[in-house]
């Protein structure tokens, strides 16, 4: 019998004072693991925290097995009147591994969607190339030269050009289309690219039209003699040929956001229409055609000027061929087809070709290449043709014939 409490006060409970537990089949209803003591008709209480076998129940005979068991974390309980435990852990269950076969696929299948991308992307930029005849059909042309050549020319044509456009970027009206820069880029078969410059105004020999400037093949016979006239100068074969004009400059300028050039002191040139600070800054389109064709307010005249050219178009090509231009297609498709549809290449020029001469160029402007102008006597040579670049010819031949032969370059740049 349950003590009677003094003093309106409850006594502790007898130690051997047993709880009334509810009828059969209206046990506590969070009670799910066994969560208090039943030492009731024969029964053997568990702890309910057993690391080993959290849900043990031998009721009656019977041997409860853990419903978690996947690999043994949670043995079978086998205990006799709840004194034992098994020490033989159940069979391990191998879990497929669906997940990591689907991430494998998932990315596969994204590799070979981006891949599929890629070529749609190179094949619409070449495709929107420009193609010129710049090959010379002559009997007579170099051969046996190692390595390979490119030339590249800026001209001067104003065709793409707005009369508005025209006016602002300081190019004139002046019809047709003459050299304003060439360059010769040499790439040989094993060691550093070497990228010469040959002023427009260079006094050379040009076939059935006698002594007169450089840019004046191109004026009178367009990119097949002035290929012709580099290669009797040079004693160098031509193997491939791109064109840009005033116009596609610009735009390839402006498609890739500008180029960055750093000036050591302000430049202001009124003919070439800017006015440019020292220090660096990004030159859009316009500014940055201003920038290589300015050459009155330069002391050096027309050589200062290839320098610059040289400077920037390593610039503008390392530019374009970033990581986050070339491999992204989206981007390469933008800067691409306006680069593309800016430039003419020889018809002759592969897709191979094309990819040395832009991968040269960026060895060049990351500093793994030569930078030359041909050497001069004479910067302001006077010819019935008006003053003139004269070059030095036993100092220009020794940087041709080690071109051709492939040996170092001696001439200082």
């Amino acid at each position: 019998m349950p003590r009677t409490p003094r003093e309106g006060r409850r006594p502790d409970p007898d130690a051997t004072e047993r709880i009334p537990l509810p009828p059969t089949g209206h046990r506590d209803r969070y009670d799910d693991h066994d969560r208090y003591d039943d030492d009731r008709a024969g029964y053997a209480a568990h702890d309910r925290y057993d690391d080993h076998d959290p849900y043990d129940d031998d009721r009656a005979g019977y041997a409860a097995h853990d419903r978690y068991d996947d690999g043994g974390r949670y043995n079978d309980g086998d205990r006799a009147g709840g004194a034992g435990r098994s020490a033989t852990p159940g069979p391990r269950r191998r879990r497929p591994r669906y997940g990591v076969r689907r991430v494998v696929a998932l990315l596969a299948l994204g590799l070979v969607a981006y891949l599929v991308a890629m070529i749609v992307v190179v094949a619409q930029v070449w495709g929107s190339v420009n193609r010129i005849d710049a090959s010379p059909d002559v009997a007579d042309r170099p051969v046996g030269a190692r390595g390979a050549n490119y030339l590249l020319v800026g001209t001067d044509s104003r065709e793409a050009l707005t009369e508005e456009q025209r006016g602002e970027f300081g190019t004139g009206f002046t019809e047709g289309h003459r050299a304003d820069t060439v360059m010769l880029l040499h790439v040989p078969t094993f060691g550093e690219p070497t990228l010469v410059s040959l002023p427009r105004d260079s006094y050379v020999e040009i076939r059935d039209g006698g002594w007169n400037k450089l840019n004046a093949a191109h004026a009178n016979g367009g990119p097949e003699q002035l290929v012709d006239t580099v290669e009797r100068a040079t004693g160098l074969p031509v193997d491939g040929y791109l064109e840009i004009g005033f116009g596609g400059f610009v735009d390839v300028v402006n498609g890739v956001g500008g180029v960055e050039m750093c000036l050591d002191e302000p430049i202001a040139d009124e003919k070439a229409h800017i006015d440019l600070p020292a220090g660096c800054q990004e030159l859009a389109g316009e500014q940055a055609l201003g920038y290589v064709r300015m050459r009155y307010s330069d002391p050096r005249g027309d050589l200062g000027r290839v320098e610059r050219q040289r400077e920037f178009l390593a610039a503008l090509v390392d530019k374009m061929l970033t990581p986050a231009t070339v491999l992204v297609p989206w981007r390469l498709h933008e800067v691409g087809t306006a680069t593309g549809s800016s430039l003419s290449l020889g018809e002759d020029t592969s897709m191979l070709e094309a990819g040395r001469m832009a991968w040269a160029m960026r060895q060049v402007a990351a500093g793994e290449g030569i930078s030359v102008t041909v050497p001069t006597a004479d910067p302001n040579y006077q010819t019935p043709v008006g003053s003139a670049v004269l070059w030095d010819e036993q100092r220009a031949g020794q940087l041709f014939s080690a071109l051709r032969q492939g040996q170092p370059i001696t001439v200082e740049p």
